[in-house]
């Protein structure tokens, strides 16, 4: 049986996976991390084998996502859930090798009954591999050609089927029983993946609840997740015994009949099996009609928009005359109720606004009509900026826009800050955003730029914040502002240092091209990050190490626990075990994390004696430590550790009884605390010592 888990781990496997977050369509989401695809891709190969290293050493842990809230219809909003960029690599690298072992499973219904999502495996071409889903456009035009095809053989009668908050309803416990059971996919794989999912319902901003269901909207491993979910109902459905066509572009489901009849009864059966998987129907957008007029249904006024596409490539970013005069039209025909256009048709809105030409009737169609076309802004702005970047009126209009007290939309001021960073400052958005604490961090990740670019150099250098990204953009313009070499070798130290991997290597990133290759030979790495460690010296962090190091503040821990003392792998590898379980239960359970603590200690005590060499007393670890054979040598040590083990055999599952014959009381946390405070102080003299 295939090893997932041992493929997923793969080097080969996470650079595909980088290679297909790089090569993955442009968008807010994409803007936002790829930066960090050169940051971490500076030195790949060792970033890589340091995450893939940490994995393995159970050191990785997810950190919570930071949500995005995008303007929807009717006042809601869809939530995108941006990841730390090492997680995201994680999450891709995971879906590579679930899609890989279940494409057999499901390529069969690509282009049959599935239409959205088409991906390519790892044993694609080298050209088309290094994406992870085929073009969507080719998708959706031969979803719309088997509608097409349904309706020609008679089916006339149109399901449509909508699932409300579709990734916000996927649950976690179902997706875990159809990777296993259905996919075969490995429990280790899955649990990791579970896990991951779980940690990311959080938002890093906000205080939240960690949920069991709901999986983050942004990423492209997601749109697979998705689609594989929904595979169980295509197949159930595709069961039935009714007369009928069922087709699926991502969510968007269509069933046809060849009466009304039919098509409530396949709605009412689809109900159910959405309901078995936890998902919710939207009952306003679940409709049963008859095809009067196939183009509507097809939409056919893409084709149309299509070749309006292909002029505006051609013409390098502009459109003729005729043509601009042609969409302007329907562009304004859209505000207008009585006209042949859908009123606020949202596909023509945002595709005019991003081919029209400067038009003064347009960004005035743009101002008139903002509080009916909000969910629009992105494109908005973008016309805005491309035509009136300088225009007074518009910069009037925006200005206004920000200082609103009753903004519905605080994704709003953050496009607005990403269009036009140098738009005046405003006092009061300044204290508004950055001197109170709210949930819209990418307000305040634009805001950094729009500072600068009204020289307010000293407000940046006041901000200080724990999100990730905003430190990244801070870092970057103060790193810029540098002028003193001296402060520039503190101001990179410090970024180095960093226990965010990603700040860290940022550190590495903007001093990369400043001076020398060997630049890290600069700085003083002993309290580098240790991915930073391992590009200069090659050396591999283990749990052990980095626990030490990072969470108890033993530094010197390397000069024990090495190769050269603990050539034996395997007992290294005990030695490690015993290690993680006695730090990991530390909070949960004190006194299986006692036991492992001893074995930890016991391990040490033999290997202290077999390298000194010092002869023992006994073969049991008890009777030894109370002969004090290691007593001229580690004084602190042999002391600690007797408490230790006597402490195990008193407040323990070790023993039933305590040395007094009473049932024995299992150590509390305070308690082990307290001890945890003494094994360190011993660890340190070991690992002052001298060995070699």
């Amino acid at each position: 049986m295939t090893n997932h888990f041992d493929l997923f781990l793969r080097i080969n496997n996470f650079k595909l996976a980088f290679k297909r977050l790089q090569t993955s369509q442009r968008d807010l989401y994409k803007d936002l991390y790829y930066e960090d695809t050169h940051i971490f891709g500076l030195c790949l190969d060792n970033n890589l084998e340091s995450l893939i290293n940490e994995i393995k050493q159970k050191i990785f842990k997810p950190q919570k996502s930071h949500k995005i809230f995008i303007p929807k219809k009717n006042n809601l909003v869809r939530p995108l859930s941006l990841l730390h960029f090492k997680d995201l690599l994680v999450y891709q690298a995971i879906i590579n090798i679930i899609s890989d072992s279940i494409s057999n499973d499901i390529f069969p219904y690509y282009n049959n009954i599935i239409f959205g999502n088409y991906y390519y495996t790892s044993h694609a071409s080298e050209k088309d591999r290094i994406f992870f889903f085929k073009p969507w456009k080719k998708q959706w035009k031969k979803f719309e050609e088997k509608t097409k095809d349904c309706y020609q053989s008679g089916y006339q009668f149109l399901s449509e089927f909508d699932i409300a908050s579709f990734f916000d309803t996927i649950d976690h416990n179902i997706l875990s029983q159809l990777l296993k059971k259905t996919h075969k996919i490995d429990d280790l794989l899955v649990i990791f993946l579970i896990d991951l999912l779980q940690s990311w319902t959080a938002d890093f901003n906000h205080k939240t609840f960690i949920r069991k269901n709901g999986i983050p909207q942004g990423p492209i491993a997601s749109a697979f997740l998705a689609d594989l979910y929904l595979l169980h109902l295509d197949l159930e459905f595709s069961n039935n015994k009714l007369d009928l066509k069922y087709i699926r572009y991502v969510d968007d489901i269509r069933i046809f009949t060849r009466d009304d009849a039919t098509g409530r009864r396949a709605i009412a059966y689809l109900d159910l099996l959405a309901r078995d998987l936890g998902l919710i129907p939207q009952s306003n957008k679940i409709t049963v009609t008859k095809i009067n007029n196939l183009d509507e249904v097809i939409k056919h006024q893409k084709s149309k928009l299509s070749l309006i596409t292909k002029e505006f490539k051609k013409k390098k970013g502009s459109l003729k005359a005729k043509t601009h005069k042609k969409l302007k039209r329907r562009f304004i025909d859209c505000f207008d109720k009585n006209s042949n256009e859908e009123y606020l048709d949202k596909t023509i809105i945002k595709f005019a606004l991003y081919k029209l030409n400067h038009d003064k009737e347009i960004k005035k169609v743009i101002l008139d009509n903002c509080e009916e076309i909000y969910i629009h802004y992105e494109s908005i702005l973008y016309y805005l900026r491309r035509h009136f970047y300088q225009d007074q009126e518009v910069r009037i209009w925006l200005a206004n826009i920000l200082t609103k007290k009753d903004i519905l939309f605080h994704h709003v001021v953050a496009l607005i800050l990403k269009f036009f960073p140098d738009i005046e400052f405003i006092p009061s958005l300044y204290n508004k955003y950055m001197q109170k604490k709210h949930r819209h961090w990418l307000v305040k990740y634009y805001m950094i730029a729009w500072l600068d670019k009204n020289n307010k150099s000293e407000l940046i250098l006041k901000l200080n914040d724990n999100n990730y990204f905003i430190n990244r953009e801070l870092n970057k313009i103060n790193y810029s502002k540098i002028k003193d070499r001296y402060y520039h070798k503190i101001f990179i130290n410090d970024l180095l240092k960093s226990s965010d991997t990603l700040t860290s290597l940022q550190g590495l990133y903007l001093d990369f091209y400043n001076i020398a290759f060997d630049f890290l030979n600069e700085y003083d790495l002993s309290k580098a990050n240790e991915y930073i460690k391992t590009i200069r010296s090659k050396d591999k962090v283990d749990y052990i190490n980095h626990t030490l190091i990072n969470k108890l503040l033993i530094n010197d821990s390397r000069k024990f626990f090495n190769d050269g003392i603990w050539s034996d792998i395997e007992l290294y590898n005990e030695l490690r075990s015993v290690f993680a379980t006695f730090f990991e239960f530390k909070e949960v359970d004190p006194s299986k994390s006692l036991l492992n603590l001893n074995l930890f200690n016991e391990l040490i005590f033999d290997r202290i004696c077999l390298m000194l060499p010092i002869t023992k007393a006994s073969q049991e670890y008890g009777v030894n430590l109370k002969s004090d054979c290691i007593q001229r040598h580690f004084p602190i040590t042999n002391q600690y550790f007797a408490l230790i083990n006597d402490t195990r055999n008193q407040k323990s599952e070790a023993h039933v009884y305590d040395k007094f014959g009473n049932i024995r009381t299992k150590i509390k946390i305070n308690e082990l605390n307290n001890l945890i405070n003494y094994e360190v102080i011993a660890l340190k003299e070991i690992c002052s010592y001298k060995f070699i």
